[in-house]
């Protein structure tokens, strides 16, 4: 493994992190955001608004083709703040934060939001724990542990050439999703289940007829094609980076607390970028402190990063762009591994 960190299985005990906790506590990092989230929401929804009118006013290939791409940022951006809403870092109320997180993943994004979180919840438990966290458990290995809980075929046909898959894979992340979602779905007979499969339905109901009702078919063709690569492409180029091709923890490792800052990568922040990433440039605050409002990761990182400096915890920054390729060669150094 291509290490980032010269001890990145340092262990506290919990105390440490209730102390860090309640120092953010006090500096006022856990008050709710309404109107900066209240803000962001209509960002997008203008951008999905304005999206749609443009589908009315033409046919052009190359004007449909770029607002493809436009409206799938939106709908993401939506999801990032279905994802605020599922941490409880929104609204007060827990129940309030369930709704609106489910009605924006299935009516805003045509998702499951309830599998999405059952996922989601674990990873955030574990992060990069072989066996325990479910975003290490892809196609593609980061470690040789991961590979010993793979079928053969992987190891013949996947391993080595994962540095060049996995490139292509994230082109698929949405449709791979929505699939996974109504396979989640029909096995969970709720009354959530239902109401988001409705939802789901509702959602690529509009967005369908809509795009075939002013545009020929083979453009609305294009336009849905390019706008479900657009949001998977998003999404990975989200989620990726803060973790993928960072240290692996062994199945018979047990967990500790600070794992969640060393087996983590941020992403050098910017207002711009914490825009485009929905606060996730912030991974490590993320994972700390999930139901604190993304508009204070920024100044929690100060405290944070000051804790880490007096206990010598590594604290792993790094630009988007380093982080990608720290990726591609984490992946590529383990396909070196397998024969051909």
């Amino acid at each position: 493994m291509n290490a980032t960190t010269k001890n990145p299985f340092k262990t506290l005990p919990l105390y440490e992190y209730e102390k860090l906790k309640k120092a953010c506590l006090e500096a006022g990092y856990f008050k709710r955001t309404y109107r900066q989230h209240a803000i962001v929401f209509f960002i997008a929804i203008a951008g999905i608004l304005f999206s749609a009118w443009i589908i009315t006013l033409t046919d052009n290939l190359y004007i449909q083709t770029l607002n493809a791409m436009l409206a799938g940022f939106f709908v993401v951006q939506l999801g990032l703040l279905g994802h605020d809403l599922s941490h409880g870092g929104i609204f007060s109320s827990a129940k309030r934060n369930k709704i609106f997180a489910s009605l924006l993943w299935s009516l805003g994004c045509g998702l499951s939001e309830s599998r999405w979180f059952s996922k989601h919840n674990a990873h955030h438990q574990a992060p990069n724990h072989i066996g325990s966290d479910p975003d290490v458990d892809i196609p593609f290995v980061f470690s040789h542990e991961q590979a010993s809980l793979r079928p053969p075929f992987y190891k013949k046909y996947i391993f080595p050439y994962q540095h060049i898959l996995f490139w292509i894979g994230i082109w698929f992340v949405y449709p791979y999703n929505i699939r996974n979602s109504m396979k989640f779905l029909r096995k969970n007979n709720t009354l959530r289940s239902l109401t988001e499969t409705v939802f789901m339905l509702i959602h690529f109901g509009i967005l369908f007829s809509f795009t075939f009702w002013f545009l020929p078919p083979l453009t609305a063709l294009l336009f849905v094609t390019i706008h479900f690569l657009t949001i998977g492409i998003y999404m990975a180029l989200v989620f990726a980076p803060n973790h993928k091709g960072e240290e692996m923890l062994a199945p018979e490792e047990t967990y500790n607390w600070v794992y969640q800052i060393t087996l983590t990568r941020n992403i050098t922040p910017s207002p711009l970028l914490s825009y485009i990433f929905g606060g996730l440039d912030y991974q490590v605050e993320h994972h700390l402190f999930p139901e604190m409002s993304r508009f204070y990761y920024a100044d929690a990182s100060l405290l944070i990063k000051e804790f880490c400096r007096d206990e010598k915890i590594p604290y792993h920054e790094t630009s988007w762009i380093d982080s990608l390729k720290q990726i591609h060669l984490a992946l590529k150094e383990e396909a070196a591994r397998w024969p051909r």
